[in-house]
């Protein structure tokens, strides 16, 4: 590869993530204090159950003066309830809120990841191509290497051969002349041979 890749919105990506962690964080926030609410709720329901349950016995054992006191409780709880219920659906819209402000920064955080794979995919796939033409060329430039190493070594066997001929040629000259030279200091050696019996007759 020739580089590294390099998303140019990563600092956007960044801030987006850290939006979401950010917001998940306070979605677990806002869900604690409603299960705060909802233990706190469920403890006063229980408590107005066992006041019932004392009241009616109070009212079986004929103990009227016990019976207002279960009664007059009863009633304090049943505000407490009201206000504790109040309470528990302002948690919750607290809650469905930071779900809806959640789920967006994970929408938005998202896109931006996706946009950023799809960029990745691209460039993988625009190196992969360089790469192949990269290798193309090493390939025609080793080829071109080769053909030049060819050449080199087919003019050096044609010039060898051209010298060797020329040798031959030479050799075959000098048998020719010193076959001349031969013939010709015979053909002397007979001339004076037949001049000299010339002479005596």
């Amino acid at each position: 590869m020739a580089g590294k890749f390099k998303y140019r919105l990563q600092q956007v990506l960044n801030m987006r993530v850290k939006n979401e962690d950010n917001l998940k964080l306070a979605l677990a926030d806002v869900k604690r204090a409603a299960q705060v609410e909802q233990d706190a709720l469920d403890d006063l329901k229980l408590r107005e159950q066992n006041t019932q349950r004392q009241m009616n016995q109070h009212l079986e054992a004929g103990r009227t003066a016990d019976v207002q006191m279960a009664n007059d409780y009863a009633a304090s709880l049943k505000d407490k309830i009201t206000a504790q219920e109040k309470k528990l659906l302002l948690a919750q819209q607290k809650v469905e809120q930071a779900q809806v402000a959640y789920k967006k920064a994970q929408r938005d955080s998202e896109i931006i990841k996706k946009h950023k794979e799809k960029l990745h995919e691209r460039w993988l796939a625009e190196e992969k191509r360089l790469e192949g033409i990269r290798g193309d060329e090493m390939a025609s430039n080793m080829y071109q290497a080769k053909q030049r190493v060819r050449r080199a070594q087919e003019e050096e066997e044609a010039e060898y051969e051209e010298r060797r001929a020329a040798l031959e040629q030479a050799d075959l000259m000098l048998a020719e002349s010193a076959w001349m030279q031969g013939f010709l200091a015979t053909a002397q050696a007979e001339a004076e041979r037949l001049n000299a019996e010339w002479g005596r007759n």
